[in-house]
């Protein structure tokens, strides 16, 4: 619940620039950060996401990148699935907000994301995701492998 609402918060926040929306973003980084301690397999990623969401608010474009970075590769060692499509899904739109990134940066986070929801069985999700965002299903098998863990990588 908390993490959801945080991730509502900033997006709030960003769209009507509300305070309270952002006072509410970071109180759930505050449980997260504490909760993360105790379970960092459970909330070590949404915390990054979280972080990435308010950089991305204040903005921080370098901070952001980095912190939806930490998120995907956090959910894919802990097994996190459909939070690590969620991360690839927040960062491509974060990077198609901004002119200073390719929009390809931005449909190849799409791309992966497409590639986590398909993965973990959500194949509404992904097909909506599909269409939203005009994938090609050619260059989906070309975007690389976003689920092979970092201890695979050489």
């Amino acid at each position: 619940f908390y993490f959801f609402r945080g991730l509502l918060a900033f997006r709030r926040y960003r769209e009507n620039n509300s305070e309270e929306q952002l006072r509410i973003g970071i109180e759930t980084i505050c449980k997260l950060e504490f909760w993360s301690q105790y379970a960092p397999s459970n909330f070590e990623n949404k915390l990054f996401l979280l972080n990435a969401e308010q950089y991305a608010s204040l903005p921080n474009i370098y901070e952001a990148k980095t912190q939806y970075e930490a998120s995907i590769n956090s959910a894919r060692d802990n097994g996190r699935l459909h939070e690590q499509g969620l991360a690839f899904e927040l960062m491509g739109n974060f990077l198609s907000s901004v002119t200073s990134y390719e929009p390809s940066e931005a449909m190849k986070c799409w791309k992966n994301a497409y590639l986590c929801y398909l993965q973990w069985g959500a194949k509404e999700k992904a097909a909506c995701l599909f269409k939203e965002h005009n994938l090609n299903v050619f260059d989906v098998d070309s975007c690389g492998n976003p689920l092979k863990h970092s201890r695979d990588v050489s």
